[in-house]
């Protein structure tokens, strides 16, 4: 512990001294092995703290919790991934960084679905584009732990700008439309995609509900944790809200060059018994409805992947993903990036797909933005992590809820094609509630 010490006084003498020198904040970073311990209850301790994350893969037992802010980095607009990805990288190329990890220092945030839509007071603290380098990052990996303490020397006598959101949050939160309203509008939209008047192939139209959550952050958390856990548990807390949830959906991982991800799109309820079971799955891989909704996800996901990948393989066929309340369809794509490409470059190439805006991707931004009359916030946003390289993971903010004092918004969404059936959809997106409903104990 001493030599630690010594040491991290050490780096960050010299980030001073860097900083002073080139006039910009330099980041000092240690990384250090440490005890084992639970990432959810690391997580629950730190409350009141205004930034805390943390990353769970519940089936490989791995895990990233973040506490505290050494730095944030936050823009709006257009350039949002862009301008990020610049500040990263010239932040990591002056930072003086040790390590006896996998990974030292790393950044955990999110983004908007659309930084075009107006924002309501629901996101405050969640803007456009935010990620915070933290001052302390417990992680787990292959059963081993570590500690990672940042700190950032800023040059004396220099003010230094942050990129900032440029939305004001509106006075009331928008949470979409009524049941019968949202009906009337696939009704309205399957019919316009399937007479062309649309202009679109697909829509993803979502629905919030409000409610009162009995149980806290971080009983959820364990809930969705124990339920779902090939998926990727999540949570971001800034101030007093929490954005949380446990994601099928990879939107991409890049590491030692190569990307991965996955079309998600596709759904069918789960069977009572094995035999009932097998039988859902069948239909789902066999439903021309299903099976077209898919097809242009994957499409999407290649187009992207191809502008900036050597090779990009795809799977012949997709597979069914069984969930513990829902199956879906799956098709795993791989490519191999060109030099120099970080994760926020693919990013912003694959955001939004087709699986949760739609295809056309502007035109259904539009009708989503025009029809919808929800703040989608970070739900269906990119969320996930990049290290000292610009490599990281992002998924997308699906079966999920913001959570602020003693009110929940729960999010869920259905993709919208030409023969999409009203009722059928809204049961469809009432299943895709029962995640979060039962991890923060709100009834149905």
């Amino acid at each position: 512990m001493h030599t630690d010490t010594t040491r991290e006084g050490f780096l960050a003498q010299a980030a001073a001294d860097r900083a002073r020198a080139l006039g910009r904040p330099v980041l000092a970073s240690l990384t250090r092995p440490t005890n084992k311990r639970d990432p959810i209850a690391i997580f629950s301790e730190s409350e009141g703290v205004e930034d805390r994350a943390v990353w769970l893969w519940p089936d490989t037992g791995e895990a990233l919790v973040a506490v505290g802010r050494a730095y944030s980095l936050t823009s709006s607009g257009a350039p949002r991934f862009s301008a990020l990805a610049d500040t990263w990288c010239r932040l990591m190329a002056d930072a003086f960084i040790e390590t006896s990890a996998p990974f030292g220092p790393l950044a955990l945030g999110g983004f908007s679905f659309d930084p075009q839509r107006e924002a309501s007071d629901l996101w405050d603290g969640f803007p456009d584009a935010r990620m915070v380098l933290p001052e302390r990052l417990f992680a787990t990996r292959a059963g081993a732990a570590w500690l990672t303490t940042n700190t950032i020397a800023e040059p004396r006598g220099v003010h230094l700008e942050r990129a900032r959101t440029n939305r004001q949050p509106m006075s009331h939160a928008r949470t979409g439309l009524a049941p019968r309203e949202w009906q009337d509008l696939v009704a309205t939209t399957a019919h316009g995609i399937r007479d062309g008047s649309l202009g679109v192939q697909k829509v993803v139209l979502a629905r919030a509900q409000q409610a009162q959550p009995t149980r806290s952050i971080a009983a959820a958390l364990r809930t969705l944790a124990a339920d779902y856990p090939s998926c990727t548990v999540f949570a971001f807390a800034h101030g007093g809200a929490c954005f949380l949830g446990a994601s099928p959906e990879r939107l991409i991982s890049l590491h030692d060059g190569t990307a991965t991800t996955m079309a998600l799109a596709g759904t069918a309820l789960r069977g009572a018994t094995i035999e009932e079971d097998d039988a859902i799955a069948e239909c789902l891989r066999g439903d021309p409805k299903e099976r077209v909704e898919h097809s242009l996800v994957v499409g999407a996901l290649r187009d992207a992947l191809d502008d900036v990948c050597a090779r990009v393989v795809v799977d012949a066929q997709p597979r069914v993903r069984k969930l513990s309340n829902v199956q879906h369809l799956l098709t795993a794509l791989h490519g191999q990036v060109e030099s120099g490409r970080g994760v926020l470059d693919l990013v912003e190439r694959l955001h939004p797909t087709p699986a949760v805006g739609g295809l056309p991707r502007a035109r259904a931004e539009h009708i989503i933005r025009q029809q919808e009359a929800l703040d989608r916030g970070w739900y269906g946003g990119p969320i996930g992590w990049m290290d000292a390289r610009g490599e990281g993971e992002f998924v997308v903010g699906l079966r999920s809820a913001v959570v602020s004092q003693d009110r929940a918004t729960l999010f869920a969404g259905c993709g919208i094609v030409g023969d999409s059936n009203p009722a059928t959809e809204y049961a469809e997106w009432g299943w895709k509630l029962r995640p979060m409903q039962i991890a923060l104990g709100i009834e149905p």
